[in-house]
């Protein structure tokens, strides 16, 4: 690995022909396409050649990154061509959750992952991760084995152990009755992923589309400039699949201490406009803290605030903000289904249209104030 950093491709060379076989058997038993799993595979070598000063082997083996991120590619795969994976259980014993007969509403389906994320974040830290890696991420006990350097017996244990244990705190009428955020919150890392964001396949670009939208968005700033920011936040709706947009500023509250208040919003959080996080504890703070674009996954297991909306939030993408080269706040998109993911292209459409919507605002702001025409009576 050290000799990949440096650049030298025989480390790559040498690290594929060790792994390209675990690899592609991975992505071909997901996507069932030959064709497909070898394009993975390439995409997965030329990731590792690309991110390699990343890999943090105090975090697991290379092989397990290797598997990770060939997954989330294979899967990426899967959900653009709108196919369902064929998915392979990590243990004979394991038992699927009942499926209710019909189908649930939203807000049973809400409660349902509210009640599960209860009993997970009961278990010791060693089973979280096995269910996670198990249930959200898909691996089998084998791949999870190489990802956390743990004999293939222990992590099938551990499931079983988890599982047994989450059964009897769900089978518990009391549990219903238990808030999330008066449990411990997960890390902060496992919250924030960011890196799935360059390990997604992108869609399609519509370049018409987004000439479009910015056209458009240049055509309200000369006709009613104070029209701009709310112009802005519905065209993500559209351009990224966003369930809801927002403008969060910095400010300072009446107790001297820093916030974001959520001053624009348009979507289906439209009546939360006025809101407010704490700039220390929320992911536009954690956004601006690294000064770049950030992906959260189900932020309210930390930022336990978030399970107070109506409506649950699966992702977020949080962006920086700036007018006239000072940073303001961030610009951010939620889903609020578990089929919208952002990728690399909700990025880069994000930052152009924050960047045309910093620019025109600054612009405004310089511009002197028109005076009044006054009638003849004034």
């Amino acid at each position: 690995m050290s000799q990949l950093v440096n650049g030298d491709p025989l480390a790559l060379e040498a690290l594929y022909a060790r792994h390209r076989r675990s690899l592609y058997s991975l992505a071909l038993r997901i996507t069932g396409d030959p064709q497909g799993a070898e394009e993975i595979l390439q995409d997965a070598f030329f990731r590792l050649w690309r991110k390699s000063s990343q890999f943090d082997s105090t975090r697991g083996s290379l092989v397990g990154w290797l598997l990770t991120i060939t997954r989330h590619r294979a899967i990426c795969r899967i959900r653009t061509q709108k196919e369902l994976p064929k998915c392979e259980s990590f243990s004979d014993d394991a038992v699927a959750p009942p499926q209710k007969v019909g189908s649930s509403s939203s807000l049973e389906q809400h409660i349902a992952r509210e009640l599960v994320a209860v009993a997970l974040v009961g278990l010791p830290e060693v089973q979280q991760n096995a269910i996670t890696l198990a249930y959200f991420d898909g691996l089998t006990g084998e791949e999870i084995a190489l990802c956390t350097n743990t004999p293939v017996g222990t992590v099938k244990s551990r499931l079983r152990t988890a599982l047994k244990t989450m059964q009897r705190t769900l089978s518990n009428p009391r549990v219903s009755q238990l808030p999330g955020r008066s449990l411990s919150p997960v890390p902060l890392e496992t919250v924030v992923i960011t890196d799935q964001l360059f390990s997604r396949v992108c869609r399609q670009r519509n370049s018409q589309q987004e000439t479009d939208s910015l056209h458009a968005l240049a055509q309200v700033v000369a006709a009613s400039p104070e029209k701009l920011i709310d112009s802005f936040l519905r065209m993500p709706l559209d351009l990224c699949r966003a369930g809801t947009a927002g403008l969060s500023l910095l400010e300072m509250n009446s107790k001297g201490e820093q916030v974001f208040r959520w001053t624009h919003l348009s979507g289906r959080l439209a009546n939360h406009v006025g809101g407010t996080t704490p700039r220390n504890f929320s992911p536009c703070g954690v956004t601006l803290d690294c000064n770049a674009p950030q992906l959260f996954a189900y932020p309210g297991r930390y930022f336990h605030y978030f399970n107070d909306v109506e409506v649950p939030i699966v992702e977020g993408l949080v962006i920086p903000f700036h007018v006239g080269g000072k940073t303001e706040g961030t610009i951010w998109i939620v889903s609020h289904e578990e089929r919208s993911r952002f990728d690399s292209e909700d990025v880069r459409i994000m930052s152009s249209l924050g960047e045309f919507a910093g620019s025109a605002l600054h612009l405004m702001r310089s511009l002197p104030a028109q005076p009044q025409v006054c009638d003849e009576r004034g």
